[in-house]
């Protein structure tokens, strides 16, 4: 029995620690500044590599990408706060990475 309150305090731990960094990247996304920070310096665009299996690390695929003029807002993309994310572009035959938030607040506080 106490093993079971040990599991199932460790797994509302977790959860309650996710939905907490789930918040703190919506309310850095909601900022208009670090929206517009973002959409210059939040991303980049990498050749689909030919000796590496990507495909366990993409986050989604996605199409009809303008790849010169890309809006972040208006794509459905995650952001995470410690982890890249990676979505293929199929019909650039691209990958777009998202960086992370810690990693974009780094960069801000230059």
């Amino acid at each position: 029995m106490r093993s079971a309150i040990i599991i199932v305090f460790f797994f509302q731990s977790i959860s309650s620690f996710s939905q907490h960094l789930e918040e703190e990247v919506t309310l850095f996304l909601n900022n208009k500044e670090n929206q517009l920070f973002i959409q210059n310096h939040g991303y980049y665009f990498i050749d689909i590599p030919k000796e590496k299996n990507y495909q366990n690390r993409l986050s989604g695929t996605l199409n009809n990408i303008d790849t010169s003029k890309i809006d972040l807002n208006h794509i459905n993309l995650n952001f995470s706060m410690n982890d890249y994310r990676y979505y293929l572009i199929s019909d650039q035959k691209v990958i777009l990475v998202l960086k992370s938030i810690n990693h974009i607040k780094k960069h801000m506080n230059k």
